[in-house]
């Protein structure tokens, strides 16, 4: 949530069933920690809200038909070249096995055939990138969804390198729900290059971007092509630092991604965002990555000095003692399994989805509230 340690901001805010019959992809027991049946491309796009006076880049991943022979360096899906040296040389000076270093998704290939597909939303971090989960918005891509992913313009690394970020604050997340509404608009309207499916739309949110989706939900879901579930990771949706979101609103599948050993939000945030899951007011899920720092489902952790809690060891939030986060790559495949499950059922209704999240990797603790399937925990 880039600054947050040093503000001392404690609640932080950080398809295959879609070509198959989702009775068809239960019966097939789909793997979900595994990449599914597509590749992934990815493309660039630049957006102008000529209404609120913003231009902003996107990104958008979407089924392929193959990889393309050799990966990308993460710096090149940046079009400004001092945007892009710039991260390389941070990518350069961090530590080898936390921040990705390459995408194997980028624009060579050819898109897959089926459509119009899922759509999930992606909101980045405080002071991030719209790539900052590109893991596991390529891994979605592989399951038959398409990801779209706008820059939060004035909210992303490169504004706070400069010293110029926005605030942490409820006129950032207007412009943030903004961007994503934007987006959300043009992908429905065919502009991002690939056809999706109006009736299956649902949004992802890491940190800062938990809120922003919230906000996106709780203002779309009565509309048209509207938001129909949402999967919340490292931050609680309704906070008071942040006020907006109402959890009695949320009227839709939701998932709350806590991070054992998240020290920017701390043991408040987690909590907070478990009362958030028992505030739900329909189907539920909460599940809990051990060993997890707030960034380790990130592929920007340990870029920078504020993305370290993910990467390397640390201390304990609750009770001491030092430990080795898990390795970075786990993380966000971890985070990948947990949202391709989830979106599978809640948007696709495969039962193989909701069977997944009820037998999960080690490393996840897995609740769900008594109006979900496949009911887990207390």
């Amino acid at each position: 949530m880039g600054l947050l340690a040093a503000r001392g901001f404690l609640l932080a805010l950080g398809l295959a069933a879609c070509a198959q019959p989702a009775e068809e992809s239960a019966a097939a027991g789909v793997d979900y920690a595994e990449p599914g049946p597509y590749a992934a491309r990815r493309h660039t796009w630049a957006l102008t809200d000529a209404a609120r006076a913003r231009t902003f880049e996107v990104e958008v991943w979407s089924p392929a038909v193959a990889w393309p022979a050799s990966p990308q360096g993460m710096s090149e899906l940046l079009s400004d070249p001092t945007q892009a040296a710039t991260f390389a040389a941070l990518l350069a000076a961090s530590p080898a096995d936390c921040a990705s270093r390459t995408s194997a998704a980028h624009p060579e290939g050819e898109g897959a055939e089926g459509g119009p597909w899922p759509l999930v939303m992606m909101s980045h971090c405080h002071g991030c990138t719209r790539f900052s989960t590109a893991s596991v918005a390529a891994h979605l891509a592989t399951h038959g969804f398409v990801v779209v992913a706008p820059d939060h313009a004035g909210n992303t690394l490169f504004d706070t390198l400069a010293g110029a970020g926005l605030p942490l604050d409820t006129e950032t997340l207007a412009l943030r729900e903004g961007d994503v509404a934007y987006a959300h608009a043009a992908a429905l309207a065919g502009e991002l290059g690939v056809q999706v499916n109006p009736d299956r739309v649902g949004a992802f949110g890491h940190s800062f971007g938990a809120v922003t989706v919230g906000s996106f939900l709780q203002q779309g879901l009565a509309e048209l092509g509207g938001p129909r579930a949402a999967l919340f990771v490292g931050a609680p949706p309704e906070n008071p630092l942040l006020p907006g979101v109402e959890m009695g609103a949320l009227g839709a599948p939701l998932l709350f991604l806590r991070l054992a050993e998240d020290h920017s939000v701390g043991e408040a945030g987690n909590l907070l965002m478990a009362a958030n899951f028992e505030a739900a007011p329909g189907v539920a899920w909460q599940v809990d990555m051990a060993d997890a720092g707030h960034w380790s489902p990130s592929d920007l952790v340990g870029l920078v000095e504020d993305f370290m809690p993910g990467c390397g060891e640390d201390t304990r939030a609750v009770g001491g003692g030092s430990f080795a986060y898990l390795p970075a790559a786990r993380g966000r495949a971890l985070t990948g399994f947990v949202a391709a499950a989830f979106f599978a059922w809640a948007l696709e209704g495969a039962e193989s989805g909701a069977a997944a999240l009820a037998e999960p990797p080690s490393e996840l603790e897995v609740t769900a509230n008594a109006a979900a399937p496949m009911l887990r925990g207390p």
